[in-house]
C-alpha cells in the first residue's frame, strides 16, 4: 500500500459484515435439514447475483465520478463493463444445480479483474484492490462450498 493509504476502519467492519451473508447461507446449506439446506443455498446464490449488481453499480458510479479525466475510450469501456456483473449475477439466477454458483464464482473473479483496472487507471484508492481481493476470496470460497454441499445431497 502506499502511504496515507489505509483502509478505513468503517470500510473493514462493512467488508466483513457483507461476508456474513455468505457465510450464513453456506452453513445452513452444510448443516440445514429437510429444505433448510436449500434455502441456505438460494440464500447464497440470490445474495451473490445482488452484490453482483452492486459492485457493477459501483464501476458506473466511479466511471461517471471520474469521466471527465478519464479518455473516451476508458470511460467507455469501464460504462460498458459496469453492466455485466448484474447481467451474469441476473443470469445465474436461473441456472440448475452447481451452474449457476459456477457463474457467480466466475463473475465475481471477472469483477476482481475490473477492480484491479480501476487501481490500474488510478481512479479507486489505493487499498481498493486488497478490499476486493479478501472480499472476492470469501465470497468464491461460500460460492463453491455450497455448491458442494448442494452436489452432495
Amino acid at each position: 500500500m502506499r502511504p496515507g493509504s489505509s483502509m478505513p476502519p468503517a470500510v473493514v467492519l462493512l467488508g466483513v459484515a457483507g461476508l456474513l451473508p455468505f457465510a450464513a447461507g453456506t452453513a445452513l446449506a452444510w448443516i440445514g435439514t429437510g429444505g433448510a439446506a436449500g434455502v441456505g443455498a438460494y440464500a447464497v446464490q440470490t445474495y451473490g447475483a445482488v452484490i453482483l449488481s452492486f459492485l457493477g453499480g459501483i464501476v458506473w458510479g466511479v466511471a461517471a465520478a471520474q469521466s471527465h479525466r478519464l479518455d473516451r475510450e476508458h470511460a467507455a469501456e469501464l460504462f460498458a463493463f459496469s453492466v455485466v456483473p448484474p447481467l451474469l449475477g441476473w443470469s445465474a439466477l436461473f441456472l440448475q444445480g452447481t451452474h449457476g454458483f459456477t457463474l457467480l464464482a466466475l463473475a465475481f473473479l471477472g469483477q476482481l479483474l475490473l477492480d484491479k483496472r480501476m487501481g490500474d487507471l488510478s481512479l479507486v484508492p489505493a487499498w481498493w484492490i486488497g478490499l476486493r481481493l479478501a472480499l472476492t476470496t470469501g465470497a468464491v470460497l461460500c460460492l463453491a462450498l455450497t455448491a458442494v454441499a448442494g452436489a452432495l445431497t
